[in-house]
């Protein structure tokens, strides 16, 4: 049964830093542990793919790579998610509006509550496995940033413990 919050990363690992959002979001999901009760999920697929594994969740938080040229590579943003928006958000092909509708129409439970975060980069040009080493230093960053953002108040984590030194 899905449970209350699910982290959705997304992006194409194989296009470098255009895999930040999967990569953040397999962080989590690891600093998380199986015991916190939010569902992570990491993919390049087409959002309408994912109708079944969205639905049934109360929040959802989409974590992706942006390219708008606006912001410094590596900069986290947030982006507003509003219904009924005259154009989609999302390059995946369908918008989280139209993913909520085609999810409305089937009679699932789709979230009431969306995040989007962005993570600027530079559009890649080439394929790369990886993310360059400037995005692969911040992305503990990253993952801590929304964890606290997002999930603090509703998941328990298991405190790492402290190792004193002799």
């Amino acid at each position: 049964m899905p449970g209350c919050t699910m982290i959705l990363g997304l992006g194409n690992p194989i296009l470098g830093d255009d895999g930040i959002g999967c990569s953040v979001a397999e962080f989590i999901g690891n600093r998380l542990g199986s015991d916190s009760g939010v569902t992570v999920l990491s993919t390049s697929v087409s959002l309408v793919r994912l109708v079944d594994e969205i639905s049934g969740h109360h929040r959802l938080i989409i974590i992706d790579s942006i390219t708008t040229g606006l912001a410094e590579p590596g900069e986290l943003m947030e982006i507003e998610f509003r219904k009924r928006s005259s154009s989609p958000i999302s390059a995946h092909h369908f918008s989280i509006e139209q993913l909520q509708d085609i999810g409305n129409a089937l009679g699932l439970s789709m979230p009431e509550y969306v995040k989007i975060y962005g993570i600027e980069i530079i559009r890649p040009e080439v394929y790369e496995d990886g993310l360059s080493p400037a995005l692969g230093e911040l992305l503990p960053e990253f993952a801590e940033e929304i964890i606290n953002r997002e999930l603090s108040n509703c998941i328990h984590m298991t405190p790492v413990p402290h190792r004193e030194e002799n």
